[in-house]
């Protein structure tokens, strides 16, 4: 009789995971069954996140995002309702140190907003909590 393994990784140790994945594909005697993340597609219904094809669509449309744009994106869109600062984007994002960079991340916001939102100055996916930070809607459901 086989033993069965199932480890969950939180996405800050997403190199633990792969590492782990070439160990266990590198065993003759080990077969790897169904090992993906599970939040690799974001489905929010006009708007889909693909984090393994880091792609992103608006009804229908592929919209082209830099790399900072997506990860931010992909971030909040991970955690509805959360709220996160500046400081956490920039650290969760960048993987170094704030330095006051809050205009790197305020312009991303922006950016990411003129691609995404319907209308960027009346945003319903990326929304401002003032004095604290940034949040994806916790109102429009997954699918």
């Amino acid at each position: 009789m086989g033993k069965v393994l199932i480890a969950i990784f939180d996405d800050e140790n997403e190199a633990t995971f792969e590492e782990l994945l070439l160990f266990l594909r590198s065993k003759k005697d080990i077969e790897v069954v169904n090992a993906f993340s599970m939040d690799n597609r974001l489905d929010y219904g006009s708007i889909i996140i693909d984090a393994k094809y880091r792609v992103v669509e608006v009804a229908g449309k592929s919209i082209g995002m830099t790399n900072y744009e997506f990860e931010i994106l992909y971030l909040l869109a991970r955690h509805p309702g959360q709220v996160f600062s500046k400081e956490q984007i920039y650290n969760q994002v960048w993987k170094e140190p704030y330095y006051g960079a809050e205009d790197n991340v305020m312009s991303l916001i922006r950016r990411i907003r003129k691609k995404i939102e319907p209308d960027p100055s009346k945003p319903i996916y990326i929304l401002t909590v003032w004095g604290v930070g940034y949040k994806f809607n916790n109102a429009i459901k997954r699918k």
